[in-house]
């Protein structure tokens, strides 16, 4: 198992959506997570409405 940390994105009735694994090497690239997570969040958002 890789070292480092795992983000999961539910939406409101907590139905996962997403999961990031941060290693290093992900947050050593921290526009490019960012990026991802902003995408995935917006894409949440669209489908809720």
């Amino acid at each position: 198992m890789k070292t480092g940390y795992r983000l999961l994105l539910v939406d409101r009735d907590g139905v996962l959506v997403s999961e990031f694994q941060l290693t290093e090497h992900a947050l050593a690239q921290p526009e490019a997570f960012v990026a991802a997570l902003q995408e995935s969040i917006e894409s949440v958002e669209e489908a809720e409405q």
